[in-house]
């Protein structure tokens, strides 16, 4: 059975900083960022998960250098045509409008047996352009190599600062969200872009005025005690965002869109419709490899470990972060509504509940994530590309 695009490029990743580490400096691998479209995967500098604001941590880079950059990483499969290289491209040197730094990824050869390293390294050096390119062995995907580094560009530290914000984990931030509540905030975003669009022609950032609409119409009816609205939809923001169903000014992007007409379809409060979330929580929030990489750490984990929640996520946290994946301990709570709960209450039940058992650690429902991604897949087909 063939690795997915998204396995693929997170066994590249992981070889990156294993045999690349020099070149990128002490960095988090991350599959999301508060903006669309967006690279299959970035590279940001572990410093920035820290209290220290984003603003300083790319100002110090940026400014007074630094190994550690941003760096953004578009990956092709073997299994393309040749157009699909060049978009590509295209794609790289969109990223590195917003990131100092960025690479495309692509086979030595694809499928047809079409001499793709070759290829994409002409155009790229003939055009003087400045993203890197990596090339990969499509018989062993572990065999990396950079064949031309990618030129550290100056930008916008604002332009970072947005596109990063709220990304200090390898996966989508979450927190309350629920999946009726996406179906709202998508058929609120679409109207509002749909008004602005058609009142001026222009469109200036929505997200203020969708977010206020979203608290006033739904969510101050379910968080009837709360004194801070401002924080409760921060973490709303961020959910969407790292979804990828809005862009940084609050228009609904092509996802966004599909899945408001899935949740028409199916109905928002159907079981579909719920799995539908929770598919786009696995493939576009990362949390498919965040769960993946959990199993595989606790299969090889020692009872000792295991015995209570302490334990485990000390050493889960430990096992992933050395391979340049970061976790928030807090996220894995179990005694408060966080990513356990969630996963088993909101997203289909792809955790069973209790989430966590002596001796096993979490208790992950593969037969149900897998129904769930192949489900998803038939979909979103229509609008997805590798």
């Amino acid at each position: 059975m063939n690795l997915s695009h998204d396995e693929m490029a997170m066994i590249v990743a992981n070889v990156l900083l294993k045999n690349f580490r020099e070149e990128f400096g002490n960095v988090f691998i991350s599959p999301v960022i508060s903006d669309f479209p967006r690279p299959d995967f970035v590279f940001l500098p572990l410093s920035s998960v820290c209290r220290r604001s984003f603003r300083r941590v790319y100002y110090d880079i940026i400014k007074h250098g630094s190994s550690a950059y941003p760096t953004a990483f578009e990956f092709k499969t073997p299994y393309v045509h040749k157009h699909e290289y060049i978009m590509g491209v295209g794609q790289a040197i969109a990223y590195n409008s917003t990131f100092p730094c960025s690479y495309l990824i692509v086979p030595k050869h694809n499928i047809e047996g079409f001499n793709v390293e070759l290829f994409i390294h002409e155009i790229i050096s003939k055009n003087s352009l400045y993203i890197g390119l990596i090339v990969y062995d499509p018989e062993n995907i572990e065999k990396v190599n950079i064949v031309k580094k990618a030129d550290v560009r100056k930008v916008d530290i604002e332009s970072i600062e947005t596109v990063t914000t709220g990304v200090k984990r390898s996966y989508a931030y979450w927190r309350e969200t629920k999946p009726e509540e996406v179906y709202a905030f998508l058929r609120i975003a679409y109207d509002e872009y749909a008004k602005k669009r058609e009142k001026s022609g222009e469109i200036q950032n929505l997200k203020g005025t969708i977010l206020k609409r979203l608290w006033r119409e739904v969510l101050s009816k379910r968080f009837k005690q709360a004194k801070r609205e401002r924080s409760f939809l921060l973490n709303y923001d961020l959910f969407f965002s790292h979804l990828g169903l809005w862009d940084r000014w609050g228009v609904i992007t092509t996802l966004g869109r599909y899945t408001l007409l899935q949740g028409e379809r199916f109905g928002e409060n159907s079981k579909t419709f719920r799995d539908i979330i929770t598919y786009l929580l696995l493939r576009y929030g990362g949390h498919y490899t965040l769960l993946k990489y959990i199993y595989t750490a606790q299969l090889k984990a020692p009872y000792s470990v295991l015995k209570d929640w302490q334990n485990w996520i000390q050493y889960i946290h430990k096992e992933l972060s050395q391979r340049g994946y970061y976790i928030s301990n807090q996220d894995f709570r179990v005694d408060l509504p966080r990513l356990p709960y969630a996963y088993s209450k909101y997203f289909s039940g792809i955790v069973d509940n209790p989430p966590f058992e002596k001796g096993k650690g979490l208790k992950i429902n593969w037969p149900i994530i897998i129904q769930i991604i192949e489900k998803g897949r038939a979909i979103f087909q229509p609008i997805e590309v590798e």
